[in-house]
């Protein structure tokens, strides 16, 4: 299953949280019925409840095993857009940045020499003297990477309140301007390819 998952939503259950997740509308709306460790059938990979974009859900545990192998290979394809503050010094580049948990702040990821490997790509679509639009490839999949690896730049995400972006007046806090927009796998010998446009709040940013 490919879901669109919008912002605002988490992808599975937390500690301390009953609200419905993507996981909770799998299992309700579909024939999930495999056991999976950390009882996370249905769930391979997840978006930041931030966050809003694709995620490709296994229905069963044959399917699960084969994408888990795929992600833990990155012989997936997980491409970005974002809106940010400011302008990045070049106009495409790898950021190929070490990170760890915050030593300030535990909800946040952190660049330290002491973290693990995390590298993205990007490339800026256009831009001007308050925004640029970008888009980003992922090469490694660390928690917040992205968001904590444009912070170091000095580009934080738009209304990533988090890692250092201003409060925007026409966007809710739970809402910030990275959407997963694109997913490019090959799955029991059958190429898959995904893409979806940006959300209306990218285009009134814009």
């Amino acid at each position: 299953m490919i879901v669109n998952k919008p912002a605002g939503v988490l992808t599975h259950p937390v500690q301390n949280s009953d609200e419905n997740t993507i996981q909770d509308y799998l299992k309700e709306n579909f024939r999930i019925d495999y056991e999976f460790e950390d009882d996370r059938q249905g769930i391979v990979h997840r978006l930041d409840r931030v966050t809003t974009g694709l995620l490709v859900c296994p229905l069963n545990r044959e399917t699960h095993l084969d994408l888990k192998s795929i992600f833990q290979k990155r012989e997936i394809q997980k491409k970005y857009r974002a809106i940010v503050e400011g302008n990045l010094k070049t106009d495409s580049g790898t950021i190929d940045l070490p990170l760890a948990s915050s030593n300030t702040n535990r909800k946040k990821r952190s660049v330290s020499a002491q973290g693990r490997e995390a590298i993205t790509e990007f490339k800026v679509l256009s831009n001007n003297d308050k925004y640029s639009w970008i888009e980003l490839n992922l090469i490694t999949g660390r928690n917040h990477q992205i968001r904590a690896h444009l912070e170091y730049l000095k580009t934080p995400i738009v209304n990533d309140i988090l890692y250092g972006a201003n409060h925007h007046e026409n966007l809710e806090k739970n809402i910030i301007c990275l959407q997963a927009f694109k997913l490019k796998f090959l799955l029991s010998n059958e190429n898959f390819e995904f893409t979806i446009d940006q959300p209306d709040y990218f285009s009134s940013i814009l």
